[in-house]
This record gives structure tokens, C-alpha cells and sequence, in this order.
């Protein structure tokens, strides 16, 4: 059975059994390996999050299948001024949320407006997706029940991405009205599937919507459970309690492909995996440093080594062939010496201690971050750095990482914005120095750059800027970037079409399990 590589790109979502509930060919089961933090979308800040609201609720736009291809969803046609800076959406009839109540443009109108007007009484400051994608959002105008109007502070070139992925659901007025905080707990959406119990820690219940607008799923009931060791949920799957399983470790991935019970599908990503700087602290706040880092480790050995060949090895934000990606780059080499030179040059000739936190976990930027963080830590202190690693859970580091307690951290990022704009704005621009900007760097030029980027329908002066951008991130060394990842969907047999997007969406309305 050979392996079946899908150059798609970005992350997985998927689902697993418990002993308490029956996996029949009506259950899909699906498992991962950790729980999700929030079910409000506009909450959401990772794939755990987003994965269940991509099942519970419906954007206004959608993307057609495994491609990037932008169809209608909620809204059935759309159409943008002259200008670029109001977009009129023609909203389809006829469809109901899960609590019965019917959906119109004032759940638009709702669902974005609480998201950013602090003045609205279900506004919470949790809402931290919305400022990187839609937050050039001025004003919400229900023309009549069935056509909204966005108008914008300037040009949108991503937004039909954006308006596809989680920030951008609709969200039950009647439940926003209701209760805000209870959406956190009990999500209230048009989508495919209806909410039915969250077990923290443990599983999450979805059953069919058989009231669905679009096409209705085959399977009766989705049951996502938190199985947070690799090689239990690997067994689960290998012994069909579960049917589909995310995060395959990488060297797992040919002999579990190799048998007749497992398939497993790879997805190029949209994004990067790095080494993190934080550029507020100590001697890393000295460009040089940075630089030394850069160059003390050995890319390609931790590539093979911890990312087992798989992905592409690559110093940049972009993959070829993308907006932002810049041929030519200079490339820190692997250069010991060269380290050590710079680091004397810094002031630190006898090098220096810092914090190196990681999450445990396999994430898909970091298949294998036990064996990663090993690496890093002995190519620094190879050049003097005694890097002190703390291990920490995944919650515990989305805390930290957010508030910059660290030195350097292990990570990444995958953009469900499959655009350049959903890599680089939220990652490298100095507002989001609390939420994705982990390094904290701060440099106007790169913001300038960052905001006419994201501001034109002009590809070639996107280009033009995105590249400008990525030479600044090369120069300031902000952080060592390794590989673009792969991400890794194990499979049971039994299961047909289950397929994942670039934007990281896994749609399961057509799947099917056999007897």
C-alpha cells in the first residue's frame, strides 16, 4: 500500500473512541492528542480549537474540498466595489441554526460585531483571532435579511480565505443573547454536525445534522477523544477502536502504511517550523547572538534526525513557488566556529545559560520535540550556550509563549489563511507581540511592509513587500527557521472520503465507513 502524499498543505483535525461509546459503522471515531481549550470559534486560538468548529458551524464561503478554491457556504454570491473596500454578500434562505432559530444577515452582523466593538455586551478580549484577520473591519450593514455588506478601512486581498475559517463562523444570535460564555461549552452553529457533550479531557460528542442546508453527512455521530500518547492512539487505531487518528509520528509512518488496516496521508503545510528568539531578553537582544544561534545548529542533521526527512528543508516563512518566498536568500551555514566568533564579538566569550522551554507533545511543525530539543541543546553547547530545557504541557505553553516567558522555545505556525498574510502578519508584526509574535521583535519597517501587503490586490507589489519582509527576518535573526512541515493523517481501511484542505480543515460530510 504505498503512502499517499497530498501536496495540499496545513494541518489536521480528527476524531477517537472511548471504551463507554459503541464505534459502529454509523460512529466515526477520530483521535488526537490533545483537548481542545475553547468550542466558542472567535475564540479559538489553535487547531484543537478549530477543528470541532469546523464541524459545528458554516462560514459565509467555504473551501471546494481538498483545494483552495473559495465556493459559497452561507452566502450564495458576493460581489466588491470598485474600490476594493465594501463586499456585499447575497446570504442563502432557508437555513437554521442547531437551536432552531433561523439564520439571517443579523447573525452576520452578531457573530463580527461582538468580535470587535467593545462596547457589545458579549465582547471579551479572548476574541484574539479576529485582529489578524478581519480587523480591518469598520462596519457590519444589514441591508435586508438576506444581503450584508462589509465595509473595510482598506483593500481585503485574503479576505474570502479569511471570511472561510473559524474567526469568521456564524455563530446563533439567540445563543450569544443567551449566554456568551456557554458557546465556550455548548457551540451553537449551522454546521454538519450538532453538539451534543464535551467530557474535558476525555471526548467530545457531535451527531449528524439532519437539517443540514449543504450535504447532509453519511455517519450517524462523530466522537473526537484526547489520547495524548502516540503510541496509544496508534494501537487504538491498528486495532480499530478508533478510525482515524492525527499527528503520526514520522517514524511510524511507512510500516503503519506498509499494513493492509492503515492508510496514511501527508499535507504539505502553509507555514514553518523554527526555533524561537525571544529578542526582549538578555544577551538575545544583541543581533550577533542571534546570529550565533543561527549558525551553532545543524539544520540538516536535526532535519533527518526530528523531522526524519520529511517536509522540506528551508530557511524561510514561504515555500517556493508562494507569495513572500524570495530565491536567492542568504542562508546562515551550520558554523561552529563562525558561532563562537560572534558570540566573543558580543561580549560572551565564554558563552552564557538561557531558558529553553518545548511543549512534549508531537505537534505537526515538531513531529518529534523530545529528540529535536536534544539536538538544538547539545549544537549550543557545543558553542558555549547551556541551554536549561523545561518541558512543558501544551496549555502551559501557549500561556508562556504569549506572554514571552522563555529564552528560546521549539514551534511554528500553519495558516488557515492560505495566503502569505496568514503567516507573516500574525507571526512577525509588532501588534501581535502578546499572541503570535513569539519572538517580540519590533522593527516599523517590517510593519510598514506587513500592513501594504496585506493592503493591495497587487500580486507583484505583494511579492515585492513579502520579500522586502523576509530579508528583515533574515537580517534581525529573529528566528531559526528549519523546515516547512508535513502533516500526518492515519487512516483506517474501512474509512472512504476523508479529506483534508490547505487551510486545515478536515471535511467529513461524505464519509463512509464499511461494515
Amino acid at each position: 500500500m504505498g503512502l499517499r502524499t497530498v501536496l495540499r498543505g496545513v494541518l489536521a483535525s480528527l476524531v477517537l473512541a472511548t471504551a463507554t461509546v459503541d464505534a459502529s459503522a454509523q460512529t466515526l471515531v477520530y483521535g488526537r492528542g490533545q483537548d481542545s481549550a475553547v468550542l466558542d470559534p472567535a475564540m479559538a486560538t489553535s487547531s484543537e480549537d478549530f477543528k470541532i468548529a469546523d464541524w459545528v458551524f458554516d462560514g459565509l464561503v467555504r473551501f471546494d474540498g481538498p483545494t483552495t478554491k473559495v465556493i459559497p457556504a452561507l452566502a450564495e454570491s458576493w460581489e466588491r466595489s470598485e474600490d476594493g473596500l465594501v463586499w456585499t454578500f447575497h446570504l442563502r434562505q432557508g437555513v437554521a441554526f442547531h437551536d432552531g432559530t433561523p439564520f439571517t444577515a443579523e447573525a452576520v452582523k452578531v457573530s463580527f460585531e461582538r468580535q470587535f466593538i467593545e462596547t457589545h455586551p458579549s465582547y471579551t478580549n479572548r476574541f484574539i483571532r479576529w485582529k489578524s484577520k478581519l480587523g480591518d473591519l469598520t462596519q457590519i450593514e444589514a441591508v435586508d435579511d438576506h444581503t450584508v455588506k462589509l465595509h473595510f478601512s482598506v483593500a481585503q486581498p485574503a479576505l474570502l480565505y479569511n471570511l472561510a475559517i473559524y474567526p469568521a463562523y456564524i455563530v446563533s444570535p439567540a445563543a450569544i443573547a443567551a449566554n456568551p460564555e456557554a458557546l465556550n461549552d455548548h457551540p451553537v452553529g449551522t454546521g454538519p454536525f450538532k453538539f451534543v457533550r464535551w467530557e474535558k479531557q476525555d471526548i467530545i460528542e457531535l451527531v449528524r445534522n439532519d437539517d443540514y442546508w449543504g450535504e447532509v453527512p453519511k455517519i450517524e455521530r462523530l466522537i473526537v477523544r484526547v489520547i495524548p500518547e502516540n503510541d496509544v492512539r496508534i494501537l487504538a487505531l491498528q486495532k480499530g477502536e478508533v478510525h482515524l487518528i492525527d499527528d503520526v509520528p514520522f517514524n511510524r509512518i511507512n510500516d503503519l502504511d506498509a499494513t493492509d488496516e492503515v492508510n496514511v496521508d501527508l499535507v504539505n503545510s502553509v507555514g514553518f517550523s523554527s526555533l524561537f528568539i525571544n529578542t526582549e531578553h538578555g544577551p538575545l537582544q544583541d543581533v550577533r547572538v542571534r546570529k550565533a544561534l543561527q549558525m551553532a545548529i545543524n539544520r540538516e542533521r536535526l532535519y533527518k534526525i526530528s523531522f526524519f526527512g520529511i517536509g522540506a528543508l528551508d530557511q524561510q516563512v514561504m515555500t517556493k513557488g508562494e507569495i513572500g518566498h524570495v530565491d536567492g536568500l542568504a542562508e546562515y551555514p551550520y558554523d561552529p566556529a563562525a558561532a563562537k566568533a560572534l558570540l566573543a564579538e558580543a561580549g560572551y566569550p565564554d558563552g552564557f545559560s538561557l531558558t529553553f522551554m518545548s511543549f512534549s507533545n508531537a505537534r505537526p511543525y515538531f513531529p518529534s520535540p523530545t529528540d529535536g530539543v536534544a539536538i538544538i541543546q547539545a549544537d549550543l553547547k557545543a558553542v558555549g550556550i547551556d541551554a536549561k530545557v523545561e518541558m512543558v504541557t501544551w496549555a502551559d505553553w501557549l500561556t508562556r509563549r504569549g506572554s514571552g516567558d522563555f529564552d528560546i522555545t521549539v514551534g511554528g505556525w500553519t495558516a488557515s489563511t492560505v495566503d502569505p498574510e496568514g503567516v507573516f502578519y500574525p507571526m512577525f508584526h509588532s501588534r501581535f507581540i502578546d499572541s503570535g509574535n513569539v519572538g517580540r521583535l519590533r522593527n516599523d519597517k517590517l510593519d510598514a511592509l506587513l500592513d501594504a501587503a496585506r493592503n493591495t490586490y497587487d500580486d507583484a507589489q505583494r511579492q515585492e513587500d513579502y520579500g522586502a519582509a523576509m530579508q528583515i527576518l533574515a537580517d534581525e535573526a529573529v528566528a531559526v527557521f528549519l523546515a516547512h512541515p508535513v502533516y500526518s493523517l492515519g487512516m483506517s481501511s474501512k474509512v472512504s472520503n476523508v479529506y483534508r484542505n490547505p487551510a486545515n480543515q478536515v471535511y467529513l460530510n461524505a464519509a463512509t465507513l464499511a461494515e
